[in-house]
């Protein structure tokens, strides 16, 4: 009964933060979106007479007060409808829906290539942190949190594209040839092996080749120095140093650091993996990828107000809920974690 009340108040607060959270930024979105400009010169063109531009804005409904504007948004998201787009003209969820896999694939597949050198090589560092690896993954890691992403795209298009042609141009997620086959999940590299095409798989795995590097070499840093640190701080403790002594198997030791370096390097991949999501943008710009971030850069540039909104509420939910997923994961291998909360 008491591992279900733990259970009950922990999962009760983790999702009355996350509506109280989502709450919070779809207030300041609207807010600030309202700042950068006004979509009414987006639909009047640059020709327009002052009765035009009035009753545009009565028909929007922009001459009411934000409160009043901000309650009938908020009525409208709360019924799934996040209003339409004045560039593209489709709905906002619409396009949210089209364009999220396209970021999605982009991102995990980063993720997944940081996990896979940020983790094993942090846990190397800390056996031996005097070694010349220790010292090469540190200085990489380094390297990958001062450099921006945007930066490292353009130097590896001008490297693997322009100078050695190794790689195709950025332009998007596949080659033009290949852009007709049907979509089912809308991973391109998923829908073109279920489309039984391998010639288009290896078109969109070369697409993916230099942002999917780029993202993890930028964002992925974190992950091997909360690996590298937790190890290092687990191999010093007592517990450890007693089973040692005790003569007990490196098998079950070694279960031990994994079990108690898990949490926060769960914490950490999760965390990366929601940068990730909203962090995409000015690569997704780069390679002219057609994902959130480049459909948020447009309608700012056009002062599209529902779009913005739109992918911010998004990305800003699936942070949220990867990070309670993640909490709720630590609950599980650690319940110390939940009783505190």
């Amino acid at each position: 009964m008491d591992s279900t009340r733990h259970w009950i108040k922990f999962l009760a607060k983790r999702l009355g933060g996350l509506a109280l959270s989502l709450w919070i930024v779809s207030l300041i979105t609207f807010t600030v979106t309202r700042l950068i400009g006004n979509p009414v010169y987006l639909l009047l063109g640059p020709r327009y007479t002052e009765d035009q531009f009035q009753a545009a804005v009565q028909r929007l409904g922009l001459d009411r007060p934000i409160w009043d504007q901000y309650l009938t948004y908020l009525g409208n998201v709360l019924t799934g409808d996040l209003g339409v787009s004045r560039y593209t003209q489709t709905p906002v969820l619409e396009d949210l829906l089209h364009r999220a896999p396209a970021t999605l694939e982009l991102s995990t597949l980063a993720l997944l290539l940081g996990v896979a050198w940020a983790v094993p090589a942090g846990i190397a560092a800390a056996r031996n942190p005097r070694g010349w690896f220790a010292w090469f993954a540190d200085a990489i890691a380094r390297i990958g949190v001062s450099l921006p992403g945007f930066w490292l795209s353009l130097l590896l298009v001008f490297v693997f594209f322009a100078q050695l042609q190794w790689l195709p141009a950025p332009l998007g997620r596949i080659d033009e040839a290949y852009r007709d086959l049907p979509v089912v999940t809308g991973w391109m590299t998923i829908d073109t092996l279920l489309a039984g095409n391998l010639a288009a798989f290896g078109s969109a795995l070369a697409h993916l080749v230099m942002p999917v590097v780029a993202l993890a070499i930028t964002t992925c840093p974190s992950i091997f120095q909360i690996t590298r640190a937790r190890t290092e701080e687990i191999m010093a403790s007592d517990y450890i140093r007693s089973a040692r002594a005790f003569g007990m198997p490196d098998r079950t030791i070694r279960r031990y650091m994994l079990l108690n370096m898990a949490a926060p390097v769960l914490t950490m991949i999760a965390m990366t993996y929601g940068f990730l999501i909203s962090g995409t943008v000015l690569v997704e710009v780069v390679f002219t990828w057609p994902g959130l971030g480049l459909y948020a850069v447009n309608a700012m540039s056009h002062s599209d107000y529902e779009p913005v909104q739109g992918v911010v509420l998004f990305t800003t939910a699936f942070y949220l809920f990867l990070y309670m997923a993640a909490d709720i994961v630590n609950g599980v291998i650690d319940p110390r974690a939940r009783a505190s909360s």
